[in-house]
């Protein structure tokens, strides 16, 4: 793989998950997980930046046998996984929380309110079970309605069928202006001022590596933001043609471990160059 030299360079990569990643099972293969680990040990941080709750955003980490950060549930949430200290913390308005999950009562979607510690869906949800098996390792609670954790949500998720966010899409971002389309069956929602280039910065800034000199993998519309503030942004042969328009490279699709081929083609490069 011909790299240009401004992305060899870099000293930290932040890595979406879901599109990204993770491949079509959801899952992080074996050999990303390797080559998370290989780029650490080149000395270049890589950073996990996900929708998903904390404790899957650490659990590639620990998969990969590294410590580092991470920085989870679009944004609210930036931490350490060697003490799990918060470096950035938002949670939504409880107002606003509900009126997520009342704009999906009578309609066919399924609201999901994401804390720190755990995805909490409605009892009954159809939605359970999909993602306990698209995210066996985090905590997936159903709770009767008024028990939903509205007062410590760090993101709201919508869920649905293609078609059925298709018909509501101009609705719904009318009255939550945060809204956007993560997924084809997902729109999310993070805090007021919370995104995951808020909670990215922070993260930089405790490393001290500029934006300048980091690098960004990314797919969803979620991930439009961070990437135009680094340096070298990436997108996946299968993002949207908005992340694909603001990318200076373009590589394979997430189910073809494009990111371990170009993690891989990174550290070749280097290791070519030699010493600094």
């Amino acid at each position: 793989m011909d790299l240009p030299e401004h992305l060899v360079d870099v000293d930290a990569i932040a890595f979406d998950v879901d599109g990204t990643l993770a491949g079509a099972d959801h899952r992080v293969s074996p050999r990303t997980l390797r080559a998370l680990a290989a780029v650490r040990a080149a000395g270049v941080e890589p950073v996990i930046i996900t929708g998903r709750i904390a404790d899957a955003a650490l659990a590639i980490l620990a998969d990969a046998g590294i410590d580092g950060y991470v920085v989870a549930a679009g944004g609210a949430v930036a931490l350490d996984s060697r003490d799990r200290r918060p470096l950035w913390t938002a949670t939504m308005d409880p107002a606003e929380t509900r009126a997520v999950v009342d704009f999906c009562a009578g309609r066919p979607l399924e609201p999901s309110l994401f804390t720190a510690e755990a995805m909490v869906v409605e009892r009954g949800s159809v939605v359970h079970d999909l993602l306990v098996a698209a995210n066996p390792e985090a905590t997936t609670l159903a709770v009767p309605v008024g028990d939903l954790p509205y007062d410590r949500t760090t993101k709201a998720v919508v869920f649905g069928e293609p078609a059925s966010l298709d018909a509501v899409d101009a609705e719904l971002r009318a009255a939550f202006p945060r809204m956007v389309r993560s997924m084809p069956t997902a729109f999310e929602m993070s805090p007021e001022g919370a995104d995951k280039w808020a909670a990215l910065a922070a993260v930089l800034d405790r490393l001290g590596v500029s934006p300048a000199r980091t690098a960004g993998v990314g797919d969803g519309e979620n991930d439009l933001v961070w990437l135009t503030r680094i340096g070298f942004p990436v997108a996946m042969g299968n993002a949207l043609a908005t992340v694909k328009d603001l990318a200076h490279l373009e590589i394979g699709h997430h189910a073809d471990e494009a990111v371990a081929e170009l993690v891989e083609g990174l550290l070749a490069a280097r290791a070519a160059r030699g010493p600094a």
